[in-house]
């Protein structure tokens, strides 16, 4: 498999190594990460098997093709009865599309009685990234890769924006918590396959990472060169 091999569900680079499943649906073969088996089978993939064919036919022509093998019963034909004429409906005007509540931007609810919090913001970043997709997708890569090494400090550019990088020998994956809103997810900024790639500030390793991709604020015991990079373990 090569090395820019993507999830044809979350995008995510497949690592060298990493197992994968492979999918059949309507659009042809997918290969997916085990990570996003359950999301693949939800969107109504089948399980690749010997002798399928690499193409599935459209629900539509599925549906027909079973109707052929099946005998239906005769059903009697319907008998017209006379009615009033009924009244004509009233057009429904169409339902009003919702913003995404998730775009940065949009306007939200906002809470009538905020409680004051004690936590520094990179805690509320870590906080927020641990209940995300994000930290599930690290916690797959570290029983493929091990520990990796993570920074987590303010995005350039961006002051209520946490930027959150965690780092393996070869891939490397950032993260941006927007503290200024809430209700916005966790979103990736960027990825890469070398760490000469990052900048000073995302080699200040800050953090670590648990069984399971959560984030602790504690600064692993391993020792770092001048530069900001990691040491040899």
């Amino acid at each position: 498999m090569s090395h820019d091999e993507t999830c044809a569900v979350c995008g995510r680079t497949i690592l060298a190594g990493e197992r994968t499943r492979a999918y059949v649906s309507t659009g042809g073969r997918h290969d997916v990460c085990e990570l996003c088996a359950d999301r693949a089978e939800r969107l109504g993939w089948e399980r690749e098997r010997e002798g399928m064919p690499e193409v599935l036919p459209e629900p539509e022509k599925r549906r027909l093709l079973g109707g052929l093998l099946r005998r239906r019963p005769r059903q009697a034909e319907p008998v017209a009865v006379e009615s009033e004429p009924e009244a004509a409906p009233k057009p429904v005007p169409p339902p009003r599309r919702n913003p995404d509540p998730a775009a940065p931007g949009v306007r939200r609810p906002q809470r009538l009685d905020p409680e004051p919090t004690l936590l520094s913001p990179f805690e509320r970043a870590v906080t927020r990234f641990n209940a995300s997709e994000a930290s599930r997708t690290v916690g797959g890569l570290v029983r493929t890769l091990g520990a990796p090494w993570v920074s987590v400090g303010a995005s350039a550019g961006a002051p209520k924006e946490i930027r959150i990088t965690v780092a393996w020998e070869l891939s490397w994956y950032q993260w941006g918590v927007d503290l200024g809103d809430e209700l916005r997810p966790v979103f990736q900024i960027d990825k890469g396959l070398e760490m000469g790639q990052l900048d000073a500030a995302a080699r200040q390793w800050n953090a670590s990472a648990a069984e399971g991709g959560r984030l602790l604020l504690v600064v692993p015991a391993r020792r770092r060169s001048a530069d900001g990079e990691p040491a040899a373990r």
